[in-house]
């Protein structure tokens, strides 16, 4: 038997890592959960052919969810630290 709760807590369903950035420096992610708990950054989504379709400033500590398929820019407008989680595929049964 599963219990989804524990496996969010030993990485089975989810991936998370830190989100450092530098003022100026930008980064493309695609379909993730982003904490911004330090600076302040931007984050867009272009169309394809169009003008920019998202742009969003994201208030620390405030997550952020990319669920939309596509790419997403995310653009340091001063020094950011915070966490980003993406999430996996399902996990078949490792014999527990």
């Amino acid at each position: 038997m599963r219990n989804a709760l524990l496996d969010l807590f030993h990485g089975l369903r989810h991936q998370v890592g830190a989100l450092v950035l530098m003022r100026g420096e930008n980064f493309i992610e695609t379909m993730a959960v982003i904490v911004v708990f330090r600076g302040t950054a931007t984050v867009t989504r272009q169309r394809a052919g169009a003008q920019v379709g998202l742009h969003i400033t994201p208030r620390c500590g405030e997550p952020v969810f990319l669920t939309s398929p596509g790419s997403y820019c995310v653009a340091a407008k001063d020094h950011v630290v915070g966490v980003r989680m993406l999430r996996k595929g399902t996990v078949a049964d490792a014999g527990r």
